[in-house]
């Protein structure tokens, strides 16, 4: 699907520190203490053994007396005659292969009796948290070879330059941190588990890695962070960290181009489509591309693209058939990753939907609907709204969405479906007192069912109290915590509630008023024949809007099938 630009999470794990003088933080902070750089024996004593060697010296200075014996002639004793001058005692002491060799094995067998040792200071602290870039880009092929090789090399480096009685808190990140191992000294185990990592397609954001690793960190006074990521100090989260931070950077190339962006429209009523497609080049060269355009799997349009140095190349594309359902963007030849070189998208369905409108008369909500060109509208009052029902069906050509104003069904209809200002509870929730002249309380800035909707200047006189039932949510709320305006599903189908009359309030005079209306459309009729959205971001979860009565659903990719059991 295409993926959109990354989002900035917060923080998903809360950890309570502990207490920073604790044990066994007392005890980190006395073996960094003596882990001073130098050197040492444990078994002194055998330094004594050394006095060895000037016995040896002097053994071998001493001369070896011999019975003198006349000869006739010294010309066949000259071996015989440098021996005697060798033996000579206290003479100046000449080379010797022999001297040397028992000095040798001497020196070699008192040294390793007194058992001597060497210590250094280490970069790293007692306890470490190794963090594990895992995010998309990790799948990246570096001339040094695949970057996420090197990052694990660089993991079991880190691991291997542990002091004496050092503990590792494996972290695998990507858009979430995923701890692998926590505070063991079992390095074999840290190291098995950095084996098991592996590169997800997944956007990074090491956010929440870095409040984890925070509040680690916080556990022990004597700690280090260090993070193995191919982004660059000034691409990572600022959280706060009471550590050290150590980045160990991987990956050198940046020769990657991506489909930033992909999104069809219709016009002329449906009867032509554009496409809009983005390239993005976060090189630092320019680089000329072949970008070919499918349309359910059929090649419809190709041409080379040149982007430019750190930017990115848009066009539109108007040659995609009218009757196409998925279109695919595709980059043609390869960079460093391949994942980020297709997009997919879902063509919205051009046709209308069938919209009963169940009211004794609401002017405003009439024409708020009657905007909306995806809705072929209808009225009906409320006592012939079972015959209209019956007729759709009949016909062959039932609504696909129903908005009851005033007024609560016996049965649900089945489809999506609008209540407004409902007088009696119903599978939406249970209806309670009348609230008068509530409030509306601050709304979430990032509620899609809001988008371009300001409230800030409505005035609502009366409302009903309506306890939401499970599946339901509040999109607006009093400053009490009641709903205004509630969303959800119910039995499977798009629901939406507001809980208020329009005419008890200044909402239809209001431009809210139709974006509002336009929004909740677009909720409860989502494009893709209401089964999948039209885009994602790789890796974000999709809800499937499916039919009750369905027993199972198969999954269709790239040549397989997954059947999943719904009962």
């Amino acid at each position: 699907m295409a993926g959109g630009d990354r989002g900035i999470r917060q923080p998903s794990r809360r950890c309570l520190p502990g207490d920073p003088l604790r044990p066994r933080a007392v005890w980190s902070a006395l073996r960094r203490a003596s882990q001073a750089a130098g050197s040492d024996v444990i078994e002194p004593m055998a330094l004594i053994g050394l006095l060895s060697l000037p016995v040896i010296v002097t053994f071998y200075m001493l001369r070896l007396r011999r019975r003198d014996v006349p000869v006739g002639s010294t010309f066949l004793w000259q071996q015989l005659i440098r021996d005697v001058e060798a033996n000579a005692p206290w003479q100046r002491l000449r080379f010797s292969w022999l001297l040397l060799i028992q000095l040798l094995i001497a020196a070699i067998v008192v040294v390793a009796a007194a058992r001597p040792f060497t210590t250094a200071t280490s970069e790293l602290a007692g306890n470490v948290v190794l963090i594990v870039d895992t995010s998309a880009s990790m799948a990246a092929m570096d001339p040094e070879g695949a970057r996420m090789s090197l990052a694990k090399d660089a993991a079991h480096r880190v691991v291997g330059r542990l002091p004496e009685g050092g503990r590792v808190t494996v972290v695998a990140s990507d858009q979430t941190a995923h701890v692998l191992v926590s505070e063991t000294d079992d390095r074999a185990a840290a190291n098995a588990a950095i084996d098991r990592i592996g590169a997800t397609q997944l956007p990074g954001d090491l956010t929440d890695a870095f409040a984890l690793a925070s509040a680690l960190a916080a556990r022990d006074s004597d700690s280090t962070v260090v993070v193995v990521s191919d982004a660059n100090v000034a691409r990572l989260p600022s959280v706060g960290i009471g550590a050290p931070v150590k980045v160990e950077r991987v990956g050198t190339t940046d020769a990657n181009q991506a489909v930033a962006a992909l999104s069809v429209l219709r016009r002329s009523g449906g009867a032509q489509l554009d496409c809009f497609v983005a390239i993005s080049n976060p090189s630092g060269m320019s680089a000329t591309r072949r970008l070919e355009l499918y349309a359910d799997g059929t090649l419809v349009d190709a041409r080379n693209l040149t982007i430019p140095a750190s930017q990115r190349s848009e066009l539109i594309v108007p040659t995609v058939p009218a009757e196409a359902r998925v279109v695919e963007a595709r980059l043609a030849g390869s960079d460093a990753l391949a994942t980020d070189d297709r997009a997919y998208a879902l063509i919205p369905s051009s046709g209308a939907t069938r919209t009963l409108l169940v009211s004794a008369g609401n002017v405003y909500l009439e024409n708020a609907l009657a905007l909306l060109p995806r809705l072929d509208l209808y009225a009906v009052a409320p006592d012939g709204y079972a015959k209209a029902l019956a007729d759709a069906t009949g016909a062959k050509k039932p609504y696909g969405l129903v908005v009851f104003d005033g007024f609560v069904p016996s049965k649900v209809p089945g489809v999506p479906a609008i209540y407004v200002s409902p007088a009696s509870s119903g599978s939406y929730g249970k209806v309670g007192a009348t609230i008068d002249g509530p409030i509306i309380d601050r709304t979430a800035p990032n509620e899609p069912l809001l988008r371009f909707v300001d409230l800030s200047t409505v005035h609502i006189g009366r409302a009903h109290a309506v306890t939401l039932a499970d599946g339901m949510r509040s999109v607006v709320s009093t400053t009490g915590g009641k709903p205004l305006v509630a969303a959800g599903r119910i039995g499977g189908q798009p629901t939406a509630v507001l809980t208020f009359a329009l005419r008890d309030s200044d909402l239809p005079l209001q431009v809210a008023f139709p974006l509002l209306m336009s929004n909740l459309a677009d909720f409860l009729l989502p494009p893709g024949d209401g089964v999948l959205p039209p885009s994602a971001s790789l890796g974000q979860p999709i809800e499937l809007a499916l039919d009750p009565s369905l027993s199972w659903v198969s999954l269709l990719d790239a040549g397989t099938t997954t059947t999943i059991s719904l009962v």
